[in-house]
């Protein structure tokens, strides 16, 4: 695979340089030229979208307490880092309609009720915001990626199989991305191998790196002939095509 069709995606935005899942990160990642921006989305108490990894608040903002047990107007009160507000769904999609970017939404809940009520609350943001076709939608959870399928067939959806460890072997990531219906699949760069690479072009999933954001990690990625590659540096990456392309 050339290095040209790799998908530069900014996980959380350019998040080791700002902070993390916020619309400066993003604003920072579509500056620095990146294909898409992954980030996660979870549900508020009164079943508002937002943009937030963990399911508490503690860790990226100066907020207490689950996500999920705050309404909207409470949340847009924390700070996220440097003054920025915790972002919308449909802010996100706002941001990159803009641009030619695209979007890698993640799936994040505590209950497979929520799960499925959140797949089905994304798939209808997209396709109200005519955002579907410029969206991958990405999860841990096989049931959630069959759901948004469901709703919708011609979405795009992502698999994270598990545990990402390196104890699956080649075929066994690939069936579990096969199971859930997915298109294509993420994994830790620190346990790819050509094996699983090979195994992914059998079965016709695009494989995607997940986290690399060293110079001679992401070098690995390229050479190994991933799909995709999901870092909080994009600077970084684009230094490095930019390299191996020379």
């Amino acid at each position: 695979m050339s290095c040209n069709s790799i998908v530069r995606a900014a996980h959380r935005g350019a998040s080791a340089q700002y902070p993390e899942n916020t619309l400066l990160a993003f604003r920072k990642a579509i500056e620095q030229g990146l294909d898409m921006l992954e980030f996660d989305v979870r549900c508020t108490a009164d079943a508002h979208l937002i943009v937030m990894h963990d399911l508490t608040l503690e860790r990226t903002t100066n907020g207490h307490g689950n996500v999920n047990d705050h309404n909207l107007q409470e949340i847009r009160k924390f700070d996220a880092g440097q003054g920025e507000k915790i972002p919308l769904l449909e802010e996100v999609i706002e941001l990159a309609r803009q641009t030619n970017t695209r979007l890698c939404v993640e799936l994040k809940s505590s209950t497979e009720d929520e799960e499925m009520a959140l797949a089905e609350a994304v798939i209808r943001t997209l396709e109200s915001t005519a955002f579907l076709s410029r969206a991958i939608v990405t999860s841990f959870s096989p049931k959630a990626l069959l759901r948004a399928k469901a709703i919708n067939p011609e979405v795009s959806t992502m698999l994270d199989p598990s545990p990402q460890d390196g104890s699956l072997s080649p075929r066994e990531i690939c069936a579990q991305a096969l199971r859930a219906g997915a298109n294509s699949l993420c994994y830790d760069f620190r346990f790819l191998t050509p094996e699983i690479v090979r195994e992914c072009q059998l079965t016709g999933l695009a494989l995607w790196a997940w986290d690399p954001d060293e110079p001679a990690d992401l070098e690995r990625m390229i050479q190994l002939g991933v799909s995709g590659i999901m870092t909080n540096r994009p600077d970084v990456l684009n230094k490095v095509l930019h390299d191996v392309a020379v």
